[in-house]
């Protein structure tokens, strides 16, 4: 067992909730299961497969590959620093998982705000050596969204009044063909930059009707 260090045992009876006719069905050597405690005889850990529910063992099974691609990282900072895993441990993983919980909650900081660390007393070779990897490791997913525009004015300067009302978009507006636009944004967050280019669309709408025009706008799905 890992989690515990101790020797574990899964007796075939549970294993699955049907009858086992040939183990390598449900098992293979070297894999990783979730499994629920039955009991301790002496000194190994009865365990049962069948008893764990298969959405908290999905979770399990995911926070612990996500610790395990940390502890990687982890390994990595150290062979910068000329050190083993053992020594990264013992000067200052130990102590990220106490401070955050995790070594991949740690490697988040170190990535986002390596300032912190360095406010909790870590060793600044060690927080540059972290940022260093994280920031190889991590890369941030980036969003692309775009709004389709139809805009008209009836003012005598009606596409001076559409330009003027562009202008006070904050993304980028590309002339289609009249009365076609199109307004592109980017960002981290999909729903986040969704919902800041419906509100830009808005307030342009609400600018070319206010000027007399006519104003329409839709989201592009792809």
């Amino acid at each position: 067992m890992i989690e515990y260090g101790k020797p574990g045992m899964i007796h075939v009876s549970e294993v699955a909730r049907r009858w086992v006719r040939d183990i390598r069905e449900f098992l293979s050597e070297g894999q990783y299961l979730v499994c629920k405690v039955v009991r301790i005889e002496n000194d190994t850990v009865l365990l049962s497969v069948k008893r764990v529910d298969g959405k908290e063992s999905a979770r399990r099974l995911n926070q612990f590959n996500r610790e395990k691609k940390a502890e990687k990282m982890l390994e990595l900072a150290a062979r910068g620093l000329k050190k083993d895993l053992n020594e990264a441990y013992e000067q200052v993983g130990y102590r990220l998982n106490e401070e955050f919980g995790s070594l991949e909650k740690a490697f988040e900081i170190a990535f986002k705000n390596p300032g912190l660390l360095k406010d909790r007393k870590v060793d600044a070779k060690w927080v540059d050596a972290l940022a260093e990897v994280a920031k190889k490791s991590y890369t941030e997913k980036t969003y692309q969204a775009k709004v389709k525009l139809k805009l008209i004015s009836y003012a005598p300067d009606g596409i001076g009044q559409i330009k003027k009302a562009l202008e006070k978009a904050e993304f980028a507006v590309k002339y289609i063909s009249a009365p076609t636009y199109m307004m592109v944004g980017t960002g981290t967050s999909y729903k986040d930059l969704e919902a800041r280019l419906l509100e830009a669309a808005k307030g342009i709408a609400k600018a070319v009707e206010k000027s007399g025009g006519e104003a329409a706008f839709e989201l592009v799905k792809e």
